[in-house]
């Protein structure tokens, strides 16, 4: 009897920790016509600004000097290599002056 009592009491937790509480949540109707209005005016918002930035991007670059641009390149391609975790090129590495 005890432990029937304490196995009971043991799985008890499991099934109160263990419901879905997002099946008590309403779910939004699927495809309404307002859903798809607004995703769409959303969407030509987000394309709109996109466009701007990239176009804000080409100006700067077009008012640097042709000295700055290569600069510029060249800490872009550094910074990514090093964002993205890459070593550089390995004979590179390997006839680099060293500094002892």
């Amino acid at each position: 009897m005890r432990r029937l009592l304490i196995y009971l009491l043991l799985l008890l937790p499991g099934t109160v920790f263990s419901q879905d509480l997002d099946a008590r949540s309403p779910k939004p109707v699927p495809g309404s016509h307002q859903q798809k209005v607004a995703e769409a005016k959303k969407r030509k918002q987000q394309d709109k600004a996109n466009k701007e930035i990239e176009k804000g991007r080409k100006r700067h670059m077009k008012i640097q000097s042709k000295q700055t641009r290569k600069m510029m390149r060249k800490s872009k391609k550094k910074s990514k290599q090093w964002n993205e975790n890459k070593k550089e090129f390995f004979l590179k590495r390997w006839f680099r002056k060293k500094n002892h």
